[in-house]
């Protein structure tokens, strides 16, 4: 109920089941395109006094790796009608990192501190807010996936409801390529 609830796209499917590692709760046919980012590769001076997050650097690298998640969806060879369909109407794509720990190490923080998960929510933010605006970029260059309603996007509860208000609004001008 709550995956569903705070789904962006609870206005057109729901959501009965995840795979066993809960990588990412789809519906029916949905696809499970992932891409991960590696967090250590943005330290900079790591383990040192002035280690600190290439923020600028990690913001063009999400921004690029959502493209190239948006261009797998089109050269995929989906198995099955169901699937593809899935695919063209929602765009989904699933933008993570891996390497937190190792980071946070990197940066001299202890995994677990409140400090560190004030960083660690830091990153997070720093790459949705890289993805969804690099979705708008492509809806403007692409096309907005199909199923996208901005109101119906928006919606009080969704995630995407939660967003910064300047992105909300940049999704409500010039639509979303990607549902996720």
């Amino acid at each position: 109920d709550t995956i569903n609830r705070d789904n962006n796209l609870s206005y057109c499917e729901t959501i009965e089941s995840c795979n066993p590692c809960s990588e990412q709760s789809l519906p029916a046919y949905g696809c499970c395109c992932l891409g991960s980012i590696d967090l250590t590769r943005f330290v900079l001076d790591p383990f040192g006094p002035a280690a600190r997050f290439d923020d600028h650097r990690f913001t063009q690298v999400a921004r690029v790796a959502g493209r190239r998640l948006d261009n797998v969806l089109d050269t995929t060879v989906w198995p099955l009608a169901q699937q593809q369909q899935q695919a063209t109407d929602k765009r989904r794509v699933g933008l993570g990192f891996t390497g937190l720990g190792d980071a946070l190490v990197m940066l001299n923080l202890h995994y677990g501190e409140e400090v560190a998960r004030n960083q660690a929510r830091r990153i997070a933010e720093v790459m949705r807010d890289a993805a969804y605006d690099a979705s708008v970029e492509l809806a403007r260059e692409r096309g907005a996936f199909p199923l996208f309603n901005a109101d119906l996007y928006l919606s009080a509860g969704t995630f995407a409801s939660r967003l910064p208000a300047p992105l909300k609004e940049r999704i409500r001008q010039h639509g979303l390529r990607n549902s996720h």
